[in-house]
């Protein structure tokens, strides 16, 4: 018997036999679908979206620091470039 995606998004899940550290067995996606009330299906996507919450930059990855001209920039541009720092108690940068 061969197996076919119906179209190139799709993906085949194979359960594992027993429950291992990188992968299930299908008696516990069927716990964790009767304990949450989700489908089978819903249950793997939220697997996944946890994942890729964990493990996945949520922003555009930048150039790093700022350096010492942008922090002058920074400071030359802000309203409060006259007052003492003293004044402050907290500082951005």
């Amino acid at each position: 018997m061969t197996l076919t995606a119906e179209n190139a998004g799709s993906v085949l899940l194979r359960y594992r036999k027993q429950d291992t550290p990188t992968g299930v067995s299908s008696s516990t996606i069927d716990l964790l679908a009767q304990q949450t009330g989700l489908s089978k299906t819903e249950v793997i996507h939220l697997a996944l979206r946890q994942m890729a919450d964990r493990c996945l930059p949520k922003y555009e990855l930048d150039d790093g620091p700022l350096t010492d001209a942008q922090h002058a920039a920074i400071r030359a541009a802000s309203r409060a470039t006259n007052i003492p720092e003293e004044r402050f108690t907290k500082r951005l940068f």
